[in-house]
């Protein structure tokens, strides 16, 4: 049955046929994370009623714009970002296939699942899996904790890494319907996806959820204490001007990228070599650094795959970002 349109238990879903892979793109996974939802965890997405058309990739999560990462043709940022994109062979095997779920790079502020680097089709081809991408919040909508700052402003923390577990639980509920093993899944990233794979890897809740992890250049040590998260949630409220909980829901998000552009330019200068937005050791979803948990053995033991890429940082120096200054002073030290 290589039909295009799957019935899954999330709706039925009428995909897209190219170069003999099948694929599906722009299923949402959760509700929208704006208005009252902004800043809030994410609530999984109603079933869907009726034929979904999943033929066009979703809007990607509001970000500065950067020429360095190509969000693709026709790319829309939307708060309403929250969905992922499937890929399969156009035929059906006889067994389930493995299943590989792609966390995408971006320094936590940049990036989508729709970037044309990512689409999955000669994977698929080549390696015979099921291949899922994810699109999470980015940058101050999914990295930033208020709930130091405006303690009782009704806000939630680690919002993008909430967002892929979510996704995460999508995959376990839906993707044996397109081919794929839930009991084979492999989560895997690079960079700021690289350092989601490696934090999962620390979070109790996602025991069960993936079962291998390749970590591509993760920043493993990048993740942070409650206190320098209010510190960075100071600042960003500073430059945005807001900090009552109704206006910063109501803020434009225009504003809010361009507040958390100026955060994630000033950190590195202020603190060199660390990252504005990251996820945040909260004691509760995530209760210790994951760079401790993973050296003392005691994440959750599925086999990991983990290196650095060439050339890695080549990227920030074409960027010209302050994270990663590349002086004589700094190479020497």
């Amino acid at each position: 049955m290589n039909t295009l349109l799957v019935a899954a238990p999330a709706g039925t879903f009428h995909g897209v046929l190219d170069r003999s892979v099948r694929s599906w793109r722009g299923i949402r996974f959760a509700l929208p994370p704006s208005g009252e939802r902004r800043w809030r965890d994410p609530l999984p997405a109603p079933d869907a009623d009726g034929e979904v058309d999943a033929t066009a990739f979703g809007p990607v999560c509001p970000q500065p714009l950067n020429p360095a990462v190509p969000l693709g043709d026709g790319a829309v940022e939307d708060e309403d970002c929250l969905s992922l994109n499937v890929w399969a062979p156009e035929t059906d095997a006889d067994a389930p296939r493995p299943v590989m779920v792609w966390l995408h790079g971006g320094a936590y502020t940049f990036g989508s699942s729709s970037q044309p680097l990512y689409d999955a089709t000669s994977m698929v081809a080549a390696g015979d899996v099921i291949v899922v991408t994810v699109n999470y919040r980015l940058g101050a909508l999914g990295f930033l904790d208020l709930t130091g700052a405006v303690p009782d402003g009704g806000f939630d923390g680690n919002l993008a890494l909430k967002d892929v577990l979510l996704a995460l639980r999508w995959v376990q509920r839906n993707v044996a319907a397109f081919g794929g093993d839930p009991d084979r899944v492999t989560v895997f990233g690079e960079s700021a996806g690289g350092g989601l794979v490696t934090t999962l890897l620390a979070v109790p809740s996602a025991r069960g959820l993936f079962h291998r992890a390749i970590a591509q250049s993760s920043p493993a040590s990048s993740v942070y204490g409650t206190a320098r998260a209010e510190k960075v949630a100071r600042s960003f409220l500073t430059k945005l001007g807001v900090d009552a909980p109704d206006a910063l829901r109501a803020a434009p998000v225009d504003a809010v990228v361009a507040a958390g552009k100026a955060v994630y330019d000033e950190v590195p200068l202020s603190d060199p070599g660390t990252l504005a937005f990251a996820p945040v050791v909260d004691g509760d979803l995530l209760p210790e650094a994951p760079i401790t948990v993973l050296r003392e053995g005691r994440g959750i033991p599925v086999p990991l795959m983990i290196g650095t890429n060439k050339d890695e940082a080549s990227l920030f120096s074409f960027m010209k970002s302050p994270l990663i200054p590349i002086t004589g002073d700094r190479i020497d030290q």
